[in-house]
């Protein structure tokens, strides 16, 4: 058997990370955070409900699940668009881009190793995090199986910000304009998601035939899986709440459980595309044909 072969970028990435500090500073801000909310909640229930053990108490240990997980969430937003800015814009700035482009290693890889060593990082952190997770499915009754599923929900989000942030640095040239580009699609993508309803909206009003739009408009809202909010929306509301909103659009058509698992598919593929846009941006040879064109 061969042995397994390491992207080299992630390779190179997570070395040079690991022989400096600042991984560990990020690592004890990270958790400086979710630990002072935590205690701050921990704190306030107490002094609400008592300090005795009684089952109301500890079934509403659930609530620090939700809380921190979703403090995660906004954090990853925040920090992927930053950790990835400068994969493919900060070579270029270094002066280095030249000469990783000269290895034997493929624009497609390149633009994945960047990629997936940002989404180590964040997968680091939010392992690190468990302890006070642990917290809701020690005494609050949830399901292991539940964090499991957001964990593998959360590498999904983190490979599609990550490809973001990599597309995104290797088309701006300045590192902050990286940044702002990645800010900007976030955006386009929850705002383009509902654009299939919103045209179905406007040509149900127009024509006053809004019953008979129904239909389409429940296939417009597919438009919807490409929408990580909408996904984690759909997770907490069905595993914490039992409230399945995707059954009650769908009429027993489409269960949160398929909701989740197609959105899962929709957010990789659009991932793999600007990977793939991504390493055409690096390819120099595509660059000089732009050039030529122009």
């Amino acid at each position: 058997m061969g042995r397994f072969k390491l992207n080299p970028i992630i390779k190179k990435d997570l070395r040079v990370n690991s022989r400096t500090m600042k991984l560990a500073w990020e690592l004890f801000a990270y958790l400086g955070i979710l630990g002072l909310v935590f205690l701050l909640m921990f704190s306030t229930m107490r002094a609400i409900s008592g300090y005795g053990g009684s089952a109301e108490m500890y079934s509403a240990y659930v609530i620090f699940f939700p809380v921190l997980t979703i403090m995660q969430l906004g954090m990853i937003s925040l920090s992927i668009p930053v950790i990835t800015a400068s994969s493919v814009s900060g070579e270029r700035e270094r002066g280095t881009l030249d000469t990783l482009l000269t290895t034997t290693i493929s624009y497609k890889s390149i633009a994945f190793g960047k990629m997936m060593s940002a989404v180590i990082r964040i997968m680091i952190f939010i392992l690190a995090s468990l302890p006070l997770i642990a917290v809701s499915f020690m005494f609050g009754g949830l399901s292991w199986l539940v964090l499991i599923e957001f964990f593998l929900l959360s590498f999904v989000f983190a490979v599609l910000a990550g490809s973001i942030g990599v597309y995104c640095s290797s088309r701006c040239k300045k590192t902050i304009t990286s940044v702002l580009l990645s800010f900007g699609i976030y955006f386009a993508i929850g705002a383009l998601s509902f654009l299939p309803l919103l045209i179905l909206e406007i040509i149900g009003l127009s024509s006053g035939s809004i019953g008979n739009m129904e239909f389409l408009a429940k296939f417009g809202f597919l438009g919807q899986l490409i929408n990580p909010v909408i996904t984690f929306v759909t997770f907490y509301m069905e595993r914490l709440t039992s409230m399945d909103i995707i059954d009650d659009i769908y009429d027993n058509f489409l269960k949160a459980n398929l909701w989740l698992f197609l959105s899962v598919i929709a957010q990789l593929l659009l991932a793999w595309f600007f990977i793939c846009k991504a390493a055409k941006r690096i390819d120099p040879m595509n660059e000089k044909n732009k050039m030529k064109r122009r």
